[in-house]
């Protein structure tokens, strides 16, 4: 199926007025499956229409044919702004690539007047705004509702002002970061925008495509930011403490549109520690609604909400223990006890969940990978005999390797052995794989070690990514003379 070809299966749940500016290519540099399950690619698509700009989505085509549309089947290379948004750091090649197949120069110095304006924001982006120095015109920061809105009254005010005077406008709203203008990035010199309160921008689907990565749900955050500081993880470090949306604004919001939808996907950093959410899920099976969560806090799920999960559909329950030791945990700065986890296998066993999946962690500071991976065997097993003995079914131990982020406490931590990670996690899928009641998917090492290389260092990385954008080099290959085995700051 040809991309433009999932139009006419999309269910669009707003309208906006015939837009005269733009148009924007707002591109996701991943599958259509993964970009349509993103809600904050759709908040990206629903913010500059209603800023009066119009909006054709671009996403990469891994049969390396020219990047067009899937709205009118526009190249890049006319569009007058491409806007990407950029949240797994690995992406940044499928950019690129996504670049040359659409007829655009992917280094920024290059670009003369005529060639598009590239704009990256997201996760990524915020994380390691040096990485994309030498590619981007302008790199948004932080949470983007107020800025794409500035952004779209700058293109309006500029649309038929020369490049720079485009990149001057940019520069002159807070939290952008132009390299064009500002020079070397430094995090010291620029704030990363938060909103608060967040009823000021509802955030929810706005396109509904049936083969998405969420089986065609009705996205809805109910949070953003978490207040759990755990050493790894770069959502309170880089998104704030946790700010919840109010019972009546997401009931508004469901009103609205419940006869659109049957399924309903709650997504926020820590679902459950939202103070009514139970009230929200009761309220969308009262509604004949199914529900799905993202992952979860095992401490926070009670039985009540566990039966209303049951009784709207879903099947599945994500938890991350990120460790099988209680000492790991602590040093994590995830103190969850194991009585936890257990209690909770046995809740949703009882009410026959049919599958439970967890994740953890390899390689974190400090620790013994060999250690580590016999706490996660022994975890994993008694996590899964109580499940699978009170009534469920399978149970997925995912296992991934430590990678170090950008503004956590851990982001300067060396990283581990290859070997030593390999040989861990093949203990691992040796002693769980082959359970009857368990599945453990391969551990990408290397994919973990690009990841970092990636989050760590900035724009030298410069020509080995043009290497892998060109089909020059591959992506086992490109990083490998590169040390990253101490501290450095970004």
């Amino acid at each position: 199926m040809k991309f433009w070809d999932h139009v006419a299966q999309e269910q669009h749940y707003l309208t906006f007025n015939q837009s005269n500016q733009g148009p924007v290519g707002l591109i996701y540099p991943n599958a259509y499956s993964v970009g349509m399950a993103s809600l904050g690619f759709q908040q990206i698509y629903r913010l500059f229409r209603e800023s009066g700009i119009a909006v054709e989505r671009v996403f990469f085509d891994k049969k390396g044919r020219e990047t067009r549309s899937i709205e009118n089947h526009t190249p890049l290379f006319r569009f007058p702004v491409l806007a990407a948004s950029y949240t797994y750091e690995l992406d940044i090649v499928n950019l690129l690539k996504m670049l040359l197949c659409g007829g655009v120069e992917p280094l920024s110095e290059s670009r003369q007047d005529g060639a598009p304006v590239i704009i990256i924001g997201g996760q990524a982006a915020t994380a390691n705004p040096a990485l994309l120095q030498p590619f981007a015109d302008a790199v948004v920061l932080g949470e983007g509702e107020e800025t794409i809105a500035k952004i779209s009254a700058a293109l309006i005010t500029t649309h038929d002002k020369s490049r720079d005077a485009i990149l001057q406008a940019m520069a002159e709203i807070p939290s952008i970061y132009v390299p064009r203008i500002h020079g070397d990035y430094s995090r010291d010199q620029f704030t990363r925008n938060v909103i608060d309160p967040l009823e000021q921008y509802p955030c929810h689907s706005v396109i509904r495509a049936n083969n998405d990565e969420f089986g065609g749900s009705f996205l809805l955050e109910v949070s953003r930011g978490c207040n759990y500081r755990c050493k790894f993880c770069i959502v309170h470090y880089q998104n704030g403490s946790a700010r919840y949306r109010s019972f009546d604004s997401l009931i508004d919001i469901l009103e609205k549109h419940q006869n659109q939808f049957l399924k309903v996907g709650l997504l926020g950093a820590a679902v459950a520690d939202h103070p009514q959410i139970e009230d929200i899920t009761e309220w969308l099976t009262q509604h004949g609604k199914q529900v799905g969560t993202s992952s979860l806090r095992a401490e926070k799920v009670t039985e009540r909400f566990l039966d209303l999960l049951k009784l709207g559909g879903q099947q599945t329950l994500t938890i991350a223990p990120e460790t099988g030791s209680l000492a790991n945990r602590k040093t994590l700065l995830k103190g969850v006890k194991d009585e936890k986890y257990f209690q909770l296998a046995e809740w949703m066993g009882q009410r026959r969940f049919h599958y439970l999946k967890l994740y953890f962690l390899i390689g974190i500071p400090g620790a013994d990978p060999m250690l580590e991976a016999n706490d996660i065997i022994e975890f994993s097993q008694t996590i899964g005999d109580i499940f699978c003995k009170a009534g469920g079914s399978k149970v997925t131990v995912a296992v991934s390797p430590f990678v170090p982020k950008p503004s956590t406490p851990w982001e300067n931590e060396p990283l581990w052995e290859p070997k030593k990670i390999k040989k861990a996690s093949r203990i691992i899928r040796k002693q769980l794989a082959f359970r009857g009641n368990m599945k453990v998917p391969p551990v990408n090492v290397k994919e973990a070690r690009i990841e970092t290389i990636l989050s760590r260092f900035g724009a030298e990385l410069k020509d080995e990514l043009l290497q892998l954008a060109h089909g020059e080099s591959t992506i086992e290959n490109a990083f490998n003379s590169i040390d990253i085995g101490g501290a450095r700051e970004i």
